[in-house]
């Protein structure tokens, strides 16, 4: 039996698709049948206790991206712990769900988060094509959205079809590490780039965001050559490497970080031709202690180090260890940041989440400091933030990804204004076997 705060909780869910969302086939999944679900406090889903927000987290926790996932929920966790699950005067309680960092898992996930549990915020996601998806679905609900762990798609905090007024991101977009990895290469001198990087969405934006800097400042890159996302031997494709370049960059996800990493030391191409990972994604700190001395002198681009020398960088490091016993790559802080800004907003609304867009306005204004380093978003909902060119040392407690340049207030269409950045005739999509033509590149519409 319902109570008339239950009654005058019930909601009314009609997900019925406000248009065809198209983004390859990792969104065929995406819209399901139009469909009702009337919801009257029935299994607790909507008889939240006075003062309690719900808060229903999407991570791969099994799959090819578990290891970010798990990552991520740590970190989020580990700052509910450090408020003591309390925002203000606000109580909150989380959901966690296994996405698999598959799309249609996501949705499905995510729909039970908010229909059955009655969840008022979603956070979390690796996987770019479950993001999208799922903002799909958090736009039709009109429930808030905090993609907080990974999901680098430009599209999400652009203007344009994925645009979603219930959404922001407080993890990163996919090109400004390899637009910033661009700045610092043309500074130190370099002027001819080769480029791998996984062929799919994420390898080629990712690459495009270096060529389009590196092409604007006078460098090149002369070949860009993307295997099957998965590769499981990169030697054909170092063995065609051309040597007269000055340095590589890639962007290989997973598992192909790793043997990308071993194959560049066993082809002895490390000390010959610096390599730059982009997104840090072979010098991801658990691969490491793997790589050995193989690591050493390989330079990244990323929005964190484990070894950014701030107190509050040094205190989660401790808790991280602590808690996991290995140190953090970027996905924990990003879980860290998502949580602490969702919280933030909670606690500005004085857990009044009856206004979404009020919500969302409260999110975007939030303004702190992070193991990341300094935090606020833009009125687009995008994360401004530092960026950082790592170098792997040697430490006392191993090899590790040290800063050796940061780069402050780094928004999603730097060094570009917004207008500058939309001028341009073709976007990431378009470019992929012109990386090398920088007149195509830069074209102007």
């Amino acid at each position: 039996m319902t109570t008339k705060r239950q009654q005058h909780n019930c909601i009314s869910v009609a997900a019925k698709a406000d248009g065809a969302v198209k983004h390859g086939r990792t969104l065929s999944a995406v819209m399901a049948a139009s469909a009702v679900v009337l919801m009257c406090g029935v299994g607790g889903s909507q008889a939240l206790a006075a003062g309690t927000v719900k808060v229903g987290i999407l991570a791969p926790i099994s799959g090819n991206f578990a290891a970010l996932g798990q990552e991520g929920v740590t970190g989020m966790k580990m700052y509910l712990d450090q408020i003591h699950s309390m925002a203000g005067d606000t109580k909150i309680e989380i959901i966690i769900e296994d996405t698999q960092g598959k799309p249609d898992v996501g949705v499905t996930k995510a729909r039970k988060l908010v229909e059955r549990d009655g969840v008022q915020v979603l956070t979390g996601i690796v996987s770019s094509g479950v993001a999208l998806a799922v903002n799909a679905l958090s736009h039709q609900q009109k429930v808030p959205i905090v993609f907080s762990i990974d999901a680098g798609a430009d599209e999400l905090t652009m203007p344009g079809e994925f645009a979603n007024p219930y959404a922001v991101r407080t993890s990163q977009s996919g090109r400004t590490p390899g637009a910033v990895a661009a700045d610092w290469a043309y500074k130190k001198g370099w002027r001819k780039i080769a480029a791998i990087a996984s062929d799919y969405a994420g390898g080629v934006n990712s690459v495009h965001g270096f060529t389009q800097n590196f092409c604007r400042l006078g460098g090149k890159v002369v070949q860009a050559q993307f295997p099957p996302l998965g590769t499981p031997d990169y030697g054909p494709y170092l063995t065609n490497l051309d040597r007269s370049v000055d340095a590589v960059v890639a962007f290989t996800p997973g598992a192909g970080g790793l043997r990308l990493g071993r194959s560049y030391a066993d082809m002895g191409l490390k000390g010959k031709i610096p390599l730059v990972d982009i997104y840090g994604q072979i010098t991801y700190d658990p691969n490491l202690k793997q790589l050995g001395q193989a690591a050493i002198g390989m330079y990244s681009s990323l929005h964190y180090s484990s070894m950014i020398d701030t107190d509050i960088n040094k205190k989660f490091v401790a808790a991280f260890k602590k808690e996991t016993g290995d140190m953090p790559s970027d996905n924990g802080p990003d879980g860290w940041v998502g949580m602490h800004a969702i919280t933030d907003a909670i606690a500005a609304v004085h857990g009044d989440m009856s206004d979404p867009l009020k919500f969302v306005a409260a999110l975007k204004a939030v303004h702190f400091d992070s193991p990341k380093g300094e935090i606020s978003l833009d009125s687009l909902g995008q994360v401004v933030q530092s960026m950082y060119i790592r170098e792997v040392e040697k430490t006392p407690e191993g090899p590790a990804n040290v800063p050796i340049a940061t780069y402050t207030h780094i928004d999603q269409y730097w060094p570009f204004t917004q207008k500058e950045f939309e001028s341009f005739k073709y976007g990431y999509k378009d470019l992929k076997g012109d990386l090398t033509d920088c007149a195509k590149v830069l074209a102007k519409k």
